[in-house]
């Protein structure tokens, strides 16, 4: 999936739970999340 080069949207709900990376804004079945925390997870 893109930037983080993640097989499933299921991990991302899996580093929400764990608190690793947080939605920013929700609209519809839409999550955005901030570009810090996806750097944080890419280890910049």
């Amino acid at each position: 999936m893109g930037l983080l080069q993640i097989k499933s949207a299921t991990t991302l709900i899996k580093y929400e739970k764990e608190g690793v990376i947080k939605v920013a804004i929700r609209f519809g079945n839409h999550k955005l999340y901030l570009p810090n925390h996806i750097q944080k997870l890419l280890g910049d």
